[in-house]
């Protein structure tokens, strides 16, 4: 079982030592680019999204049973 275990863990355990490796010999000049791009994709996935993306099924609708069929309403329409 280990066996089957380590065979199906082995590329992801290799593509993290690919990266380890990667980020082991950049410069101090890319490390910090990938840095200003974390916090960028942070900035625009994670509080942005709090902002312009409301839950539109929470406010326009009272209990889960409306959603539900305004899903299902919206979803299985044929649009011609």
């Amino acid at each position: 079982m280990q066996i089957v275990f380590n065979f199906l863990l082995y590329p992801f355990i290799e593509l993290i030592k690919l990266y380890q490796h990667g980020f082991s010999i950049m410069s101090k000049e890319s490390k910090s680019l990938w840095a200003i791009a974390i916090i960028k994709l942070f900035i625009m996935f994670g509080i942005l999204k709090m902002f312009f993306f409301k839950d539109f099924l929470k406010t326009n609708f009272d209990n889960n049973q409306q959603r539900i069929e305004y899903l299902q309403n919206t979803l299985t329409e044929i649009k011609k």
